[in-house]
């Protein structure tokens, strides 16, 4: 009915504007990703659209609550930008490029990257205590050594070049956490 045309109405604009996102970030006449407004970009579209149109798709509904895994989805992701803009802070300088790290220096980037993980951890942790019923549902934890490494080494590591597989390494974090946050969900009954 009308309900099920609206619903296809938002998610084909949704994915349009994933499109328009995707394009602009680094093209066109003003590209967004060049201001630092990409982490925006990534926690919209790889947070809260990703988790909360997959639950909508799955569910029917939506629940404020779920905005929780869908906050650590997102920050996490930025994360991943973050370290690659840590990275890149001197050729994006060069290029004009102006990321939050070339925006506000490495040591607030720093600080930045510390806020995303641990923010992270506690907006699942939260959802996770909100709706207990099983110790298995905080087997995510297990991504806090993986955390943990990927800070020191965005803490100690001065040279860019090195920083690439902490890089690839934060991604794959971002994978594990989304496979045990799942699981621990998957093994309620138990």
């Amino acid at each position: 009915g009308v309900e099920s045309m609206m619903v296809r109405i938002a998610f084909y604009v949704l994915g349009m504007a994933a499109l328009w996102a995707a394009y602009h970030y680094t093209a066109g006449d003003r590209p967004y990703g060049y201001r630092g407004l990409g982490d925006i970009s990534v926690f919209v579209f790889f947070g809260l659209v990703a988790v909360g149109g997959s639950y909508y798709l799955q569910t029917g509904g939506l629940q404020s609550d779920v905005l929780l895994p869908a906050i650590t989805c997102g920050l996490f992701s930025i994360a991943v930008l973050n370290i690659n803009n840590i990275r890149d802070m001197k050729s994006d300088a060069q290029a004009g490029k102006f990321s939050i790290p070339v925006r506000f220096g490495r040591r607030v980037a720093i600080h930045y990257h510390e806020s995303l993980l641990v923010v992270g951890v506690l907006a699942a942790t939260t959802y996770m205590v909100l709706h207990f019923h099983s110790w298995w549902q905080f087997s995510f934890l297990v991504i806090t050594p993986l955390l943990l490494i990927n800070l020191r080494a965005v803490h100690q590591i001065d040279d860019p070049r090195k920083l690439d597989p902490y890089l690839k390494q934060m991604a794959m974090t971002t994978l594990v956490f989304v496979v045990t946050f799942a699981m621990g969900l998957l093994l309620l009954p138990l």
